[in-house]
């Protein structure tokens, strides 16, 4: 079987399992999504530009939670971070012996991880949002957070307890980087080294506190 045609199928499996609680699969994108109000909710399926039919097709994947109004991701988390599977990079879907293991592992992932922050999310924003400020969207990682997200759905207040926990949770190098630029940029100054100005590059929990001048006790 072709690469491609193994990759095809693992993604139809497993997208078949959540199309009756609202889901939608592109299968040119080999992506599913779900939406309401504010957000869209994605889980990405991968494989490899090197792949080997019949030998070795990697299959991993990615979810995400994108603001509708922007195409910025407010939450995102993949397999190998998670170290799923257990103690390698992918799941090789070449043979369809490997396929049942593959999707039950990966929905096991999703239903595990990201579906219920998906329905928190959904169901009771308000109070997801209080959550999140406090433990992060996905504990087991860290204090994993995004300042905008609290900002913009919780309040001011909240954003500036996301901030002090998101700044402790830094190492040690990271937070004299963030001190030295938040220091000079909250004041309306230049960024002291690459740090600071890679940050206000792109979508980062560092520009979203400086631009908003949330105030961080440090």
């Amino acid at each position: 079987m072709k690469a491609n045609e193994a990759f095809d199928n693992v993604c139809s499996l497993i997208s078949g399992k959540y199309t009756a609680s609202g889901w939608k699969y592109s299968k040119s994108g080999h992506w599913m999504t779900k939406k309401d109000k504010n957000f869209m909710y994605k889980v990405f399926f991968y494989t490899s530009w090197n792949n080997i039919s019949d030998k070795n097709v990697a299959f991993y994947g990615e979810c995400a939670i994108i603001p509708l109004k922007s195409k910025d991701k407010i939450f995102h988390i993949n397999t190998r971070r998670c170290n799923v599977p257990s103690g390698q990079l992918y799941w090789n879907i070449a043979n369809e012996e490997n396929w049942e293991r593959t999707v039950k592992e990966f929905t096991n992932w999703l239903d595990s991880v990201f579906i219920p922050i998906v329905e928190c999310c959904m169901n009771d924003l308000d109070n997801f949002v209080k959550q999140v400020a406090v433990r992060g969207f996905y504990p087991p990682n860290g204090y994993v957070v995004d300042i905008s997200f609290i900002l913009t759905y919780g309040s001011r207040e909240l954003a500036e307890e996301a901030t002090k926990r998101y700044y402790a949770s830094l190492d040690e190098s990271i937070k004299k980087e963030f001190k030295e630029n938040y220091e000079s940029m909250i004041n309306g100054n230049k960024a002291v080294s690459a740090y600071g100005n890679n940050m206000m590059r792109n979508y980062s929990n560092f520009r979203n506190i400086v631009e908003n001048k949330i105030v961080v006790i440090i």
